[in-house]
Order: structure tokens, then sequence, then C-alpha cells
């Protein structure tokens, strides 16, 4: 009896030390998604800017800088992507058609794990006529002081 018990306790035994070891997997550790930051949006969030100009923002190097996206209004961004080692610095120029819009700017990328990371900002876009209005009465002022 005291055979068939200490034979019973050690099976028991072995059957837990043997989980517990295939249960460590030091060669196959799963690093997990480690996502891609957005930084240094320029104009700020909730800033102003002029219909065509330059947006910027930066994405954390370990994203791969073929799949940095933007759009703004569900117009695609054409992206000047350059490579900082540590980082990616992005620009953009808006598009023509958004003036005295807001807009957000919708950005994603993904790392080499192919791990999604989506950010954006919202910016807004000053009225064409009003930015050619102000040009106009600076000229005019201009040439009304030479013509005098």
């Amino acid at each position: 009896m005291m055979k068939k018990t200490l034979i019973s306790v050690s099976l028991m035994a072995s059957i837990g030390f043997a989980g517990s070891v295939f249960a460590y997997n030091a060669g196959n550790v799963d690093m997990g998604c480690k996502k891609p930051r957005f930084k240094s949006f320029t104009p700020p969030h909730k800033g102003e800017a002029d219909p065509e100009s330059e947006i910027s923002f930066t994405v954390s190097g370990y994203a791969d800088g073929t799949t940095i996206k933007a759009v703004a209004k569900n117009i695609p961004l054409e992206l000047n992507i350059i490579d900082r080692d540590s980082f990616y610095q992005v620009s953009a120029r808006l598009p023509a058609a958004l003036t005295g819009k807001y807009a957000r700017i919708h950005v994603r990328a993904n790392n080499t794990v192919e791990c999604q990371a989506k950010g954006g900002w919202l910016i807004k876009i000053r009225d064409k006529a009003a930015g050619s209005e102000e040009s106009t009465t600076e000229a005019t002022e201009e040439n009304s002081e030479l013509a005098q």
C-alpha cells in the first residue's frame, strides 16, 4: 500500500515538474506590438495654416518608413519622408482644394512586425480669398505711397 502511494506521489510530482519545464520558452519570447508613435505636429493641433502650405510631423524610428501614410479630408497627401536614424521626419503640402475649412490630418504607419498605429491632428485652413484680399490691400497701399 505504501509502495502504491509513493509511486502515485512520484508520478504526480514528475508530471507537475515536466509541465513547468515546458512552460519556459526562452527561444520564442513574444516581443509584443511596439506601435509607431507620432509627434511634433506642425502646425500644432487646432492651429491655423494657409492653403497649400507645408505641414510636418515625426514618426518613431522603429516604424517601417514605406508604410507611413497621411490623408486630409479623404485626400491622400504626397509625403516627403527623411530617415533621421532614430525617427522619420515627414512633410507634405496641403491640397489646394482645402480652403476655409477645418481638416483632420490622419496619419498611420506600421512597424516591422506589421503592428499598425494611427494618429493625427486637427488644423484650420485659412480661406484663400481672405489671404489674397490682404495681399491686394497691401499692394494697393504700397502703390498709393509710391504715387505720392
